[in-house]
């Protein structure tokens, strides 16, 4: 059988954020693995916050 990975898609708005603080937060027992897919059209802010 082979072993679940659980990826979760981060586009720096409030919404995937919110998601990705809570999986951490709540169920740290799940190993998460994040991905951006960077359109290069994103605001200042979204730089700012995935490479703080």
């Amino acid at each position: 059988m082979s072993e679940t990975k659980h990826v979760l898609g981060l586009s720096g708005g409030k919404d995937s954020s919110a998601l990705a603080v809570y999986m951490r937060q709540h169920h740290p027992e799940i190993d998460l693995e994040y991905f951006f897919t960077d359109t290069g059209k994103e605001l200042p802010e979204v730089y700012s916050f995935l490479n703080p």
